[in-house]
Order: structure tokens, then C-alpha cells, then sequence
């Protein structure tokens, strides 16, 4: 009789690979916010994230279940990008306004000295 305990490590680790995704969406997310916005930089980074969302779901694929589709596992990806939106994700978005604060207050100090008055949004 083969035990459930394979299914739930696999099921751990697609948890796991949930707050990887909410992780790589905060990422994402401050990028967008600190540099400034253009079509075509919008199409790039959008290109970029779902490039990255497919190695890191891909990658968390093949090191659970070796390819293995189950529901289970898009449960488990999913509970896990639920977690880090409902929990660490308030963390995450702190720190990345300290960021964007701190890259701000560093434009303007380098504009005032050289005389430009651009702003980072």
C-alpha cells in the first residue's frame, strides 16, 4: 500500500514555489514603480515576468513531481502565492517603498546639484 507521504512533501514544495511566485510579483511590481513607464518598456518587463513565472512554476514542476501534472500541485501554487499575498507581501511592499524613498531622495539630491528637476515617480 503506497502512503500519501510523496504527495504531501510534493505538495509542500509547490507551496513553496507559490511564494516564489509572490515574490517575483512584488519584484515586478517595485521595478514598474521605480522605472519610468513607456510602451515598449511595458511590453518588455510584461514579457520578462512571464518568462520568469514560467521557470520558477517549471522548476518547481520537475523538482516535485518530475513533469507531473496533478490539481493538487495548482492548489498547492496557488495556497502559496495566496500566503505571501495575505502575509508577506505587506513586508515586501514596505521595504520596497524604504527603496523607492531612498532612490528618490538621491535624484533630487543629484538633480539640485546639477541643476535638473525631474522627479521619480
Amino acid at each position: 500500500m503506497e502512503t500519501t507521504a510523496p504527495q504531501v512533501y510534493i505538495f509542500l514544495i509547490t507551496v513553496y514555489g507559490g511564494l516564489l511566485v509572490g515574490v517575483a510579483y512584488d519584484i515586478y511590481r517595485l521595478i514598474r514603480r521605480i522605472v519610468k513607464r513607456g510602451r515598449w518598456l511595458t511590453i518588455v518587463l510584461d514579457v520578462l515576468f512571464i518568462i520568469t513565472l514560467g521557470i520558477i512554476v517549471f522548476a518547481v514542476l520537475y523538482i516535485a513531481s518530475s513533469g507531473e501534472l496533478r490539481l493538487f500541485i495548482f492548489l498547492g501554487l496557488a495556497l502559496g502565492f495566496a500566503l505571501y499575498m495575505a502575509g508577506l507581501s505587506m513586508f515586501f511592499r514596505f521595504l520596497g517603498g524604504k527603496i523607492r524613498q531612498r532612490l528618490r531622495a538621491a535624484r533630487k539630491k543629484d538633480d539640485h546639484i546639477s541643476g535638473n528637476r525631474q522627479d521619480i515617480s
